[in-house]
This record gives C-alpha cells, sequence and structure tokens, in this order.
C-alpha cells in the first residue's frame, strides 16, 4: 500500500465517520425537537376543542337549568290544554338554530304533555339506561344521558321541574341534543389539516370523531386505551385508524364555570407519516449534502495525499539515484505543508552527514595508511638515523676538518633531525596523545601562544590582533593541545601573510557553542581546496608534510568540536572553530 492510497483511505474513512456521526446526532436530534413540538401543539389544539365542547355542553346545561324553572313550565297541571307551553318550546328550539332536535315536557307519570314537535305528544319520555348527574353549582338536578346513549342521532339532557305553588315536582323536561352540533365543533377543528380529533367519554369509549375518522371507526362502539392519565401526549399504534403509528395530543374536560365537565377526553392525532415529512426531507437533503462532501472530501484528500506523497516520493528517487553515485541535493518540494519542509531539510542534513561521515572514512584510512607509515619509518629509520647523527657529530668533533667538510657534516645533521621530526610527526598523527581534559580559560591560552609568536611577528611586520567578545571562555580542555592548534594555525598565517599583514584571533559565544577563529590578510584558501586542506600529506606551502592541520582538525574533533576553513573579512583565510558548552 502506497503513501499516498494510505492517506486517501484515511482521509475518507475519517470525513465519512465524522458526517455520519454528525449526521445521525442531526437527524435524531431534529426528529425528536420536531416530535416534541408537534405533540405540544397537538396537546394544545385537544385542549382549545376540549374548552370549546365543554362551553357548548356548559350552554345547553345552562339552557335546561334556565327553563325549567319558568312559569310557562306550569302548565304541565293543566296537561298544556291552550298549546301554550307546547308554543313556547317551538320557540326555543327555533331560537338555539340547530342545536337541538326537540324539546319536551312529560308530567309525573312520563307522558308527554307538551313538545316542540307536535307529533311527540302524548307519546311516552325517552327510556335511557343510565344517566349521569351533571356537577356544578346551580346544575344539581340536571343530567345527561350516561354513555351517551343517542337516540335517533340527538343526546338526551333532563332536569325536573320544580311545583312553583307547592312542594314537589310536577314533571320533567327534556332537551334532545342534536349530536352533530358536537360534531361540527370537532370537523371545525381539524379543517384542511391532515389532522383527526377523537372524543372519549369518561369509561374511554370513542363517542365522537372528526369527519375522516368517523369513517374510517364505522358505527362500531370502541373503547381506546390510553397509556396513562396523566400523559398529554404519546406515540400509538394506528392500525385500528388504518395508519402505522399516530402521535397522539391528549387534553381533559376541565369543566366550564361552575360546570365540573364530564370527565371526557379529547385526542388529536397526526399520521407520524405526515408529522416527520420535515424529517425525511431535511434526511434526503443531508444525504445530498453528504454525496457532495465526500466527492469533495475524496478530490481534496487525493490532492493532499499528492501534495504529501509526491515530495516523498522524490526523496525516494533522489536515494536511488544518491545510492548509485549521484551526490546531487535533492530539490526543495513545492509544497506549503511544514512537516514536508521540515522533512526535506532532515533529509538534506542526513544527505550532509552521511557525506561527512564518508569523507571522515576516507581520512580515517588516510590516517591508518599514516599510522601503517608511521610504525614502520619508526622501526626502520629511526634507527639508521640515529646512527648517521651519532656518526656525523663524531665526524664534526676531528680535528684538521676543512670548512667544506663541516658544511658537509651541518647538512648531514640538520637533515637527520628533519628526518627525525617527519617520524615523530608520523607518529603523533597516528597516535594521538589521549587528552587530560580540565578547566582553561581559552583566552590565556590564546595569550601564551601569542606571546610565544610575537618576535617572529614582529621580524615579518605582522600585526597580532586578540578580539575577545566571548565573556566567558573558560571550558574544559587539554592545555598543551589546544596551545598546539593555536601555534599550528598562527604559524600557517604568519607564513602566508605579506609583510605588514594582520592576523586576528577571536572569540565569541553564540546558541551554547565557544567559537574560535583564526583570521589573516593573506591570500586565502581556494574554495575547491577547502575540502581538502585537513587531508594527510596536502599542503600548499613548498617543503610542507602536509600534517599539521590533520592535527589540528584530530585534537579539535577529540575535544568534541568542529572545525571549517572559510573566508576572512579581509579577503584572506579564516580557519573556524566551534567547541559545544551545552
Amino acid at each position: 500500500m502506497t503513501i499516498r492510497s494510505a492517506l486517501s483511505r484515511t482521509l475518507f474513512s475519517m470525513l465519512l465517520g465524522a458526517i455520519l456521526v454528525t449526521g445521525g446526532i442531526s437527524f435524531y436530534e431534529f426528529r425528536r425537537a420536531l416530535e416534541s413540538e408537534i405533540a405540544n401543539n397537538l396537546h394544545f389544539g385537544a385542549g382549545a376543542v376540549m374548552q370549546r365542547i365543554d362551553t357548548f355542553l356548559f350552554s345547553q346545561l345552562e339552557n335546561v337549568r334556565v327553563w325549567r324553572q319558568l312559569e310557562v313550565m306550569q302548565d304541565i297541571r293543566v296537561n298544556d290544554l291552550d298549546k301554550r307551553l307546547s308554543h313556547f318550546l317551538f320557540d326555543l328550539q327555533a331560537g338555539q338554530g340547530t342545536v337541538y332536535q326537540a324539546l319536551l315536557c312529560a308530567d309525573t307519570t312520563g307522558r308527554i304533555v307538551a313538545a316542540s314537535d307536535p307529533g311527540r305528544i302524548g307519546a311516552m319520555e325517552p327510556v335511557i339506561g343510565e344517566w349521569h348527574k351533571v356537577h356544578g353549582t346551580g346544575l344539581e338536578g340536571v343530567m345527561i344521558a350516561s354513555g351517551l346513549e343517542v337516540q335517533a342521532g340527538a343526546v338526551v339532557l333532563r332536569s325536573s321541574i320544580p311545583n312553583a305553588f307547592g312542594s314537589g315536582e310536577i314533571g320533567t323536561l327534556y332537551a334532545l341534543l342534536d349530536w352533530g352540533a358536537v360534531l361540527d365543533l370537532l370537523d371545525e377543528a381539524v379543517a384542511d389539516e391532515p389532522r383527526g380529533v377523537l372524543l372519549l367519554d369518561a369509561g374511554g369509549y370513542v363517542i365522537g370523531a372528526s369527519k375522516g375518522l368517523r369513517e374510517r371507526l364505522g358505527s362500531e362502539r370502541k373503547q381506546w386505551i390510553l397509556p396513562a392519565p396523566a400523559a398529554s401526549s404519546y406515540v400509538h399504534e394506528g392500525s385500528e385508524l388504518g395508519d402505522d403509528t399516530l402521535l397522539v395530543g391528549v387534553a381533559a374536560s376541565r369543566g366550564y364555570q361552575h360546570f365540573k365537565g364530564l370527565g371526557w377526553r379529547i385526542l388529536m392525532v397526526e399520521p407520524t407519516s405526515v408529522s416527520f415529512q420535515p424529517v425525511w426531507r431535511l434526511m434526503w437533503a443531508m444525504l445530498a449534502v453528504l454525496l457532495l462532501t465526500l466527492g469533495a472530501g475524496v478530490w481534496i484528500s487525493s490532492r493532499l495525499a499528492g501534495r504529501i506523497a509526491q515530495p516523498i516520493m522524490g526523496l525516494t528517487e533522489f536515494t536511488r539515484r544518491f545510492r548509485q553515485g549521484d551526490e546531487a541535493v535533492p530539490q526543495v518540494p513545492e509544497t506549503t505543508i511544514s512537516e514536508v519542509w521540515e522533512l526535506h531539510h532532515a533529509y538534506v542534513e542526513m544527505i550532509e552527514a552521511l557525506e561527512r561521515s564518508r569523507e571522515q572514512l576516507v581520512r580515517a584510512g588516510k590516517l591508518a595508511v599514516v599510522g601503517e607509515m608511521a610504525a614502520t619509518m619508526a622501526h626502520e629509520v629511526r634507527t639508521p638515523l640515529g646512527i648517521v647523527r651519532s656518526s656525523a657529530q663524531l665526524l664534526e668533533r676531528q680535528s684538521g676538518l676543512g670548512e667544506k667538510e663541516r658544511e658537509l657534516i651541518g647538512f648531514i645533521i640538520s637533515e637527520t633531525e628533519r628526518l627525525n621530526r617527519l617520524v615523530s610527526m608520523l607518529l603523533e598523527c597516528a597516535r594521538p596523545n589521549p587528552p587530560d581534559f580540565k578547566a582553561h580559560d581559552l583566552h590565556t591560552i590564546i595569550d601564551n601562544v601569542l606571546n610565544l609568536l610575537e618576535s617572529k611577528a614582529e621580524k615579518g611586520g605582522v600585526q597580532l590582533l586578540r578580539e575577545f567578545d566571548a565573556k566567558d571562555a573558560v571550558f574544559n580542555c587539554d592545555r598543551e593541545q589546544m596551545m598546539q592548534v593555536l601555534l599550528n594555525l598562527v604559524l600557517n598565517a604568519l607564513l602566508f601573510v605579506p609583510d605588514g599583514g594582520k592576523v586576528a584571533v577571536s572569540t565569541h559565544r553564540e546558541a551554547g557553542a565557544l567559537w574560535l577563529s583564526v583570521a589573516d590578510d593573506g591570500p586565502g584558501v581556494p574554495p575547491e581546496l577547502r575540502e581538502r586542506i585537513f587531508d594527510p600529506f596536502f599542503s600548499r606551502r613548498e617543503g610542507g608534510i602536509g600534517l599539521g592541520l590533520t592535527i589540528v582538525q584530530q585534537i579539535v574533533q577529540v575535544h568534541g568540536g568542529e572545525i571549517g576553513v572559510s573566508e576572512s573579512r579581509w579577503g584572506g583565510a579564516a580557519f573556524n572553530i566551534r567547541f559545544a558548552t551545552e
């Protein structure tokens, strides 16, 4: 699996997961909030309908209570001979519109003696199985047919007629309330809405419904089981009404004024398929957004993965070329991703470190050759050199030697000394002495070295400069080896600077490191030679051995430092040494 495919899959999976989780939670929360809002609305609507019905019933019960006390009702005792009571009842019914089917007055025997409908006179009063007492101040004695026993679409209200001229009762007033007036109230409550209304009596039986539900329920008397008496809304299985599920709002009768109500309930129902249509529209909209987001996410993740993978692939290709000998530095990737930039720079630093390591290995190999040569020369050369030197010294003590002979003997002694120094330097380069680390002030060491070389500098008219910018130059080092480093660098500078030139030894601190620099105004070191100048046996001076700077580099590296050569501010050479102090 490639980095690009892995990144693309990971980004796609994260995006898909985030969208699904966020969409699912949003869908659930929106559905729950919508359900709560609709349920509250249904409960409020059911309460309003129930209040209208309670007001309507109170009005009719109050009519019956008032009518029974009218003086004209006393005509029952004379069987309404002049039909004055019947005419009165007719006028009452006509004044109420279509609210009543009929108004009847019966005597104590149950025979109807007066009626708004003349055809009912002489008949017997309505036969009702059970009456329900109406509770409320002033409504004592007013009753309604229990369970709403409907006779020809009417519900019967009943009240006794008191004897205005004595005690007891003289008859009964019946009001046949047209149930259609109540059903009209239910129909008006859900006009032009996909909702329905059910009216339940105190026993939980359906006694009325809005038009759409009446057609579904039919004429069969059904009981509706409520989940809890105090529930204001709930979800109901709606197979009875031909729906999957219903959202139901419940409101109980609270009466009106001094009318305590009949214990009825109104159920306002709405199919969830209708209630949750906005939710499903939201779901489809979210699905469309999901698909668009996923498409954009795939494109973005592919582009992002490509921008991350392309630089890495470039570095991989460079690794292959580097392994085959191509030492070109990889190009900076065209990206704004900081991690990729950091990877590129770290990779370049690694390549440079590998190159330095390779150079150090080559130099170590050369030093190993030097070591072998030094060991061989020390064994094969020093003894003969000692014999030659001793013999030359003995010859020099002979008397009678001429100037020519003494000159030749001097050549022998000086050359044997030069060869002995070469052997010593080779041994020192091959097997350097381990340093004795102690805390020393670098400025003091520099002063000692410059004092030693001051006379030599004065002979050539060279100015030795001290530029100590480091406030604290104390660090752990081997004093003798550090003096050897400074002596080699300053002597090299003195050999190359012209008469009247300058050699500056400076120090400064920077980022946890102590810097030492030896700079001159001589010809400098050409850039193409700066990498080779520390190699063994490489010398730019005629007669030079080429081991001085190699020894300097070894000592600096043993002290945990780094040395390099650059151009001084005067155009000459500048040898810069960095010692880590933290």
